[in-house]
């Protein structure tokens, strides 16, 4: 009897190692599948661009030039460029350099977690991603032609986990008149989940109000709004609607903003609060249709240093654009009454950053573009983070321009998480 027993014992055993083996061939099958990093260009098609480059780059473009070049621009950018009187230019037009295509570096962290969790990857019946919060990396690199998959890889992307900056000059334009005011600020930035960089990854080990992701802002410029501050905190769970306070300094009182609010116009400028860094709350709130694919020339390696800002102007000289082929969204909010009839996003191949925007008022009229604009900066263990180092937002309709250079301060370093609470901001206040 033990004897059967045993043998019972050993074939159940047997059993468990063969499902085992099973199921870890298939891991590793699926896991062999998933290509990554993805380059923008690769073979016959980077022969192409290079090929194209022998003309263009090193050339400035502006208005006597511009239209040689129109159909690898957004459609405000070329009306912007080819108008640029309208839009606060003075006679001079605006220009940028064309510059040879690079690919992206893309850190250890980035690399390991995207294959370590992207043959997972899967959505709930709510688009939501299943176990966000606790996974880290781009959780679907090869998506094709799925909107919301590259919605979500898009917000995958941690700029290196944290990041502080300080803007200056930011200038609210209106181009008609040439009258500008010009703000400044500091901003630190940290993410809790998704982390692929910052140890602990992919979260930190306390986090009892499971935020996803923070930051907390501080005016240095004008003088009347000098030390205003912000803080917002966006969470991991996708019924909970984000948080966000803000001390007006001379009032000396902190007020919450409502979710209502988001909408609202922050501080004259032409961005509402969802538009930060292209698009700052859940990805759920919209649905996304996936268009195709479009050449862009767009500045994914800035130098910061040869931006060229003249007062009164709501454009840059100096841009120095690449071509890079995006993916183009279709983006259209769940609240149909919301402030845009659509947004369409332009996302990078390699980073899934929002490289452009086009926006469209309720009546669906053109109205506003974001243009944004990156560096490669070292991060933490000296790995490169592609960071936002300067963007433009143009309300084509009324003529009105906000233009900002955030210096880069440092990427991918700790920041103490008691920064981002309300008592750090009441102290501060």
């Amino acid at each position: 009897m033990k004897g059967e027993k045993m043998r019972g014992f050993a074939v159940v055993l047997r059993l468990i190692m063969v499902v085992t083996l099973i199921a870890a061939f298939a891991q590793s099958s699926i896991a062999a599948e998933i290509k990554f990093p993805t380059p923008g260009y690769e073979g016959e098609e980077l022969a192409k661009v290079r090929e194209w480059e022998k003309t263009w780059v090193g050339k400035k473009v502006g208005v006597t030039n511009i239209d040689q070049v129109k159909d690898l621009l957004v459609e405000p950018v070329y009306i912007i460029m080819k108008n640029p009187k309208d839009f606060g230019g003075s006679g001079d037009d605006y220009w940028f350099e064309v510059v040879p295509y690079r690919a992206y570096n893309i850190s250890k962290g980035v690399i390991e977690n995207t294959l370590k969790y992207a043959p997972q990857a899967k959505l709930d019946e709510k688009r939501y991603l299943v176990d966000y919060g606790k996974v880290a990396g781009y959780p679907f690199p090869n998506t094709k032609e799925n909107g919301l998959e590259m919605a979500w890889n898009f917000d995958s992307n941690t700029k290196g986990d944290s990041h502080k900056e300080t803007a200056y000059p930011s200038a609210n334009t209106d181009c008609k008149s040439g009258l500008e005011r010009v703000a400044g600020h500091i901003r630190w930035e940290l993410y809790w989940t998704g982390r692929s960089n910052i140890p602990p990854t992919p979260a930190v080990e306390k986090n009892p109000k499971n935020i996803r992701r923070s930051f907390f802002m501080r005016m240095t410029d004008p003088v009347d709004f000098r030390d205003t501050a912000m803080l917002e905190i966006i969470y991991n769970a996708p019924a909970k609607p984000e948080d966000l306070w803000i001390y007006m300094s001379m009032f000396r009182r902190i007020r919450r903003v409502a979710v209502k609010q988001r909408t609202d116009m922050i501080d004259g400028t032409d961005l509402i609060y969802d538009d930060q860094d292209g698009w700052y709350t859940h990805v759920t709130h919209n649905n996304y249709k996936y268009v195709g694919r479009k050449e862009l020339l767009t500045c994914r390696h800035q130098d910061i240093k040869v931006l060229k800002h003249i007062k009164g102007q709501g454009w840059y000289n100096g841009l120095q654009r690449e071509r890079i082929s995006t993916y183009v969204l279709e983006v259209k909010h769940e609240d149909p009454s919301y402030v845009y009839s659509k947004q369409i996003w332009y996302l990078d191949p390699e980073t899934w950053q929002m490289d452009a925007k086009i926006m469209y008022d309720k009546e669906g009229r053109l109205w506003k573009v974001m243009d944004v604009f990156y560096d490669e900066v070292s991060g933490y263990g000296g790995a490169k983070a592609a960071t936002i180092i300067a963007d433009t937002t143009t309300d084509i309709i009324r003529k009105h321009s906000g233009t900002s250079i955030r210096t880069n301060e440092f990427t991918g370093k700790p920041i103490p998480e008691d920064i981002f609470t309300v008592g750090n901001m009441q102290k501060f206040s």
